[in-house]
């Protein structure tokens, strides 16, 4: 049996391995094992609840004699072939003595099985991140089109990884509504249950898309970093990044296919019994969850070297590592996620408990792509309202010249490697009423009067502008 969808046992082990039973002498497991390889025989009954079956089952069995034909216990059961009482011989569960045995007991025990509704709070949880998420990326465009005029190749794959987070969380709504009438298999039928299975797989095979998107999307903004980055750690901190983003898409590719290729079959949940299975994949998810929540902190730690280096107030220093420091948040969540997936996995004590596993997976992402957009968003605060973080905007001056005054902009590179911006200005009018532009070092030049035109501004800076540019990109 799939260990996807049953998790608390395998086709391979046998009854009442555990030691001593509680229902009747079996085991919760043996019970569980039951109603799922009774349902999934029981092809004509598939839309019936599999409790159900069982109690009809029982009953047949306790008022027949011993000795039935195959061809009698699948009429009872309602199999569409005899081929499948073979597979239930198969599964262990024949001899016919031991059959009637956990039949029985299987029935009797569901009064005192746990019966428990579904929650909804897969669409609150949804409906809320994915807000915040629209809000973040909508704020990381206008940051761009304001201070870039254009998107940058780090936004569109946060785009991708933003719509593929969509799309997952919509998947695990209809998931979490299947399970809403109740998340104990003996009180699902089998139709829903395979549903499930269905959901629930490709939700598993959807998971590595939006996060190799996402945590790409941060890497390429890193590496716009990198010349900012002091000379005797660049090469590090380039490295770094390519280490990371092959162990981000060995992780993506690993999942998938793990995940596709678990079974002999993929659809595994439509030959139950006799489809082998030769990876535990709860197992694999989590030893590959343990590989992402690693990366997950080399990803949120790589940056606050930089942040560190940069020629900041403490205050602004302080703010800027908060920015990136964000990302802790969903680093958390991605342990407690992992955790889920080791507690929970996707069968527990007969009640699919795996609406837990989405609804963090569902905060997970949409919190990376909330966090990973703090940097573009904090440019657009100090475009606009730098009194806010309490920093100069170098962008933001008392009076601004209009695109008719801006003469020319004739940027430079000397030998030293610096870059060297001319501005010249077309002044006009009463001297009195000339715009007043801050005389800070990198960021501008002093008042030039005069009825004529201004002599040039100039603002130097390093590579890429180690004091401008990374300022404005963190």
């Amino acid at each position: 049996m799939a260990s996807l969808s049953f998790s608390t046992t395998s086709r391979g082990q046998s009854f009442r391995e555990d030691g001593t039973g509680v229902f009747g002498g079996f085991s919760l497991k043996d019970v569980i094992y039951t109603y799922v390889i009774v349902g999934f025989t029981a092809e004509k009954q598939h839309d019936q609840p599999m409790s159900t079956v069982m109690t009809r089952f029982a009953n047949f069995l306790a008022y027949n004699p011993m000795n039935l034909t195959a061809v009698e216990v699948a009429n009872a059961l309602g199999a569409d072939s005899v081929r499948r009482i073979e597979d239930l011989s198969f599964a262990g569960f024949f001899p016919e003595e031991f059959a009637r045995e956990v039949t029985a007991a299987s029935a009797a025990a569901l009064p005192i099985l746990p019966h428990e509704q579904g929650t909804d709070i897969m669409g609150t949880v949804f409906g809320v991140m994915t807000a915040f998420a629209i809000v973040t990326i909508a704020l990381r465009i206008w940051s761009r089109e304001v201070l870039v005029t254009r998107l940058m190749i780090d936004d569109w794959f946060m785009i991708v990884g933003f719509l593929l987070t969509t799309a997952y969380g919509i998947v695990a709504i209809i998931h979490a509504n299947l399970l809403a009438p109740a998340i104990a298999l003996w009180d699902m039928s089998w139709n829903t249950y395979a549903q499930t299975q269905l959901y629930q797989t490709t939700l598993s095979l959807i998971y590595p898309a939006p996060l190799f998107f996402i945590k790409t999307s941060l890497l390429l903004f890193y590496l716009r970093l990198c010349p900012s980055y002091p000379s005797e750690a660049r090469s590090v901190f380039r490295t770094s990044i390519f280490v990371t983003f092959f162990f981000i898409l060995a992780t993506a590719v690993t999942n998938f296919f793990v995940l596709l290729l678990q079974c002999d079959r993929i659809a595994y949940w439509e030959e139950e019994l006799t489809t082998p299975c030769k990876l535990d994949s709860k197992m694999a998810q989590i030893a590959i969850g343990g590989v992402g929540v690693v990366t997950d902190l080399l990803l949120w730690l790589m940056p606050l070297p930089l942040v560190w280096r940069l020629n900041l107030g403490k205050r602004e220093k302080f703010l800027a590592i908060i920015t990136f420091g964000l990302g802790a948040m969903a680093c958390v969540v991605s342990a407690f996620r992992l955790r889920a997936i080791q507690l929970y996995g996707y069968l527990r004590d007969g009640e699919s408990l795996s609406v837990s596993v989405s609804v963090l997976t569902v905060i997970e992402l949409n919190l990376a792509i909330i966090c990973s957009s703090a940097p573009a968003i904090r440019a657009l605060i100090i475009h606009y309202a730098p009194r806010i973080l309490n920093v100069y905007s170098p962008s933001r001056v008392r009076s601004q010249p209009s695109s008719t005054d801006v003469k020319e902009i004739n940027p430079t590179e000397n030998a030293e490697g610096t870059y060297i911006i001319q501005v010249g200005l077309n002044v006009h009018g009463n001297p009195r009423m000339q715009p007043q532009y801050p005389a800070n070092q990198g960021d501008g030049a002093g008042i030039h009067g005069g009825g004529g035109h201004a002599p040039p501004m100039q603002m130097v800076g390093r590579g890429m502008g180690a004091s401008i540019g990374a300022r404005r990109l963190v």
